[in-house]
């Protein structure tokens, strides 16, 4: 295992402490995907906290709190990685819009640049999975918000891309990795609702059609 994986999933600080010492010692220049969030901003309605890297140091505090709800190393890694990287994209799609910062399309966008960063830091045999986290880590709070209009058939697809409770502790850190009331008070109801939503859907009796 490389030292960079093993100072994210340390037990003996956070992961934010390792983060911030890279940072000050001019070792984050070598990872230019990190760097660059030091100097993307992010709007102050929805990141009190600040830019997409002070952002991604709480995430991965937070993150590192609820690994320990996965079952393996491998998954808990897998994990620390997707929260490391899940806003790798807003550099590349971060544009002032209407008076506010909004990041349209960052989580597609975030994909080349994880890889990259994986395979320097010899992590690509966590790359599919980490993609994942980042492809769909808006999904929960985009479903949960037009959840009116999202039909049983976009959550199945949803689940059969990503274990559901996986991405919902991924996005718990992404939500509560801010400064606002909210993220203090660990308040999420998209996860719930969405696993609660797809345990009905499952649990659905069939009908026999005629």
């Amino acid at each position: 295992m490389s030292i960079f994986l093993e100072h994210i999933i340390s037990d003996d600080f956070k992961p934010s402490v390792f983060l911030r010492e890279l940072q000050l010692t001019g070792a984050l220049n070598r990872h230019p995907e990190l760097l660059s969030l030091v100097i993307t901003p992010q709007d102050p309605r929805w990141h009190p906290e600040g830019n997409v890297w002070q952002h991604t140091l709480l995430v991965v505090d937070v993150a590192s709190e609820l690994r320990q709800n996965l079952m393996t190393q491998d998954e808990q890694i897998a994990f620390m990685l997707g929260a490391l990287c899940h806003d790798f994209g807003k550099p590349y799609t971060t544009q002032w819009i209407d008076g506010h910062f909004r990041s349209r399309g960052h989580d597609s966008m975030g994909i080349y640049p994880a890889y990259s960063f994986l395979k320097r830091i010899d992590a690509l045999d966590y790359f599919d999975s980490v993609a994942k986290y980042i492809i769909e880590h808006l999904k929960p709070t985009h479903f949960y918000k037009t959840r009116e209009n999202i039909s049983d058939k976009a959550i199945i697809r949803l689940a059969e891309r990503i274990d559901l409770n996986k991405l919902i502790l991924l996005c718990k850190a992404d939500h509560w990795g801010r400064t606002d009331q909210e993220a203090l008070d660990r308040f999420f109801p998209h996860g719930d609702w969405l696993i609660g939503r797809y345990n009905n859907i499952i649990n659905k009796p069939k009908t026999n059609k005629p």
